[in-house]
């Protein structure tokens, strides 16, 4: 647990022992809670709708397993790329606390407001009606965010984390307000879940007020969480690579069809099961029940794979992936197996979705074969998804 808590916030380029500085590109609601996103006078809206990149370089993960089963047809995978969040990147990750508030403002920035919604864990009770968020940001532009020093308690099961964040918001009007915001983000360890379904990890609560334009960001930071439960600093930590599937690092990004597949093979060598099952979009019918789907992996130890190149297609406002996989999987009994084949992945384009929940990318194929150890997978992989 600690090591997913632990790659979870160096929060990829921009958190710093006290602060840094994130162009996300995003704004804050006009009317907004004690929980949602900043009250504001100056209400920003989003400048782009632009959905996930459809072509993806291909990309090599070595992963140090935990225990994937391997039958032969393998588990859908997850994504494990590093994405930023600007106007034009589509992010959607949850790997650490700080990555869920820039995903929820990436969203916002992109007129993606049902995803918005989604990142909170009771947004109906937090935030109020869908309908009425979303209406909260018609007069919305941009917001730039700067992060404090991050606490929590990396106990238990439970988990909550403190996150101070300025956000530098301007307005359609092109006026400029800065906020001093608070955030709590809770997660319940992927590893106590036995059967589906999976929380994954969520704001809780948060709230922000207007702040003096002038004052330095330290200052502002140092009272931002002013009343909220403040921890210790938990141990975080970057991945060298952001995509790392090894039980070392944890993942969990849905941005892309690689990250989701990296995400799901980190699930996997992590033995999270429930974690890595809800990958699928529609589990019960691919991969099938999660009992057996579990039960696949009693024998795995780990998995490392090699990524082709991601294909895309659209269809009537849905996105659709085929992402060829090889991988390499070593059995707790010490035998290695290889296999070569190709997830399929769907998404309908977050800007359509209006009726909660959200439904994020997700993999609903796949198909592997057994092949040679010594086979050469690159030269597979470029007719792994015919």
């Amino acid at each position: 647990m600690k090591s997913r808590i632990l790659s979870a916030v160096l929060l990829l380029l921009f958190i710093t022992a006290c602060n840094g500085t994130f162009d996300v590109g995003i704004e804050h609601p006009s009317n907004s809670t004690a929980t949602p996103a900043p009250p504001a006078a100056d209400t920003l809206a989003p400048s782009n709708t632009a959905l996930p990149t459809v072509t993806l370089s291909a990309a090599t993960a070595t992963l140090v397993p935990s225990n994937p089963p391997l039958p032969t047809t393998l588990p859908a995978a997850t994504n494990t790329a590093a994405a930023n969040p600007t106007t034009t990147n589509y992010l959607d990750d949850r790997s650490t606390p700080s990555q869920v508030i820039v995903s929820f403002y990436n969203a916002i920035n992109r007129q993606e407001y049902l995803r918005a919604y989604n990142y909170w864990a009771n947004p109906a009770t937090s935030l109020g009606s869908f309908t009425s968020f979303a209406n909260g940001y018609k007069d919305s532009a941009s917001v730039n965010l700067v992060f404090g020093q991050i606490t929590g308690d990396p106990g238990m099961s439970q988990i909550y984390y403190t996150i101070p964040v300025i956000l530098k918001a301007t307005a359609k009007n092109n006026t400029h307000t800065n906020y001093a915001a608070c955030y709590v983000v809770h997660e319940t360890a992927p590893d106590v879940y036995s059967s589906p379904i999976i929380d994954p990890m969520g704001i809780a609560q948060g709230s922000a007020q207007p702040s003096n334009i002038n004052a330095s960001d330290a200052s502002v930071l140092a009272t931002a969480c002013s009343g909220y439960p403040v921890g210790g600093i938990p141990p975080f930590s970057a991945s060298s690579n952001g995509l790392n599937i090894d039980k070392s690092n944890f993942i969990d990004n849905r941005s892309g069809p690689i990250e989701t597949v990296s995400s799901l093979l980190n699930a996997i060598n992590l033995k999270q099961y429930v974690r890595a099952y809800s990958y699928f979009q529609v589990p019960a019918t691919f991969p099938g029940p999660y009992d057996p789907y579990a039960a696949g992996y009693s024998d795995t130890d780990g998995i490392t794979a090699t990524f082709g190149i991601a294909q895309s297609q659209g269809a009537a406002g849905s996105l659709y992936f085929k992402v060829p996989l090889a991988m390499k999987v070593l059995t707790t009994s010490g035998a290695t197996r290889t296999f070569v084949g190709c997830y399929t992945l769907h998404l309908t384009q977050p800007s359509l979705q209006a009726t909660p929940p959200f439904q994020p990318l997700g993999i609903i194929a796949g198909k592997f074969k057994q092949v040679d150890n010594g086979t050469d997978v690159n030269a597979l992989l470029p007719t792994a998804c015919n």
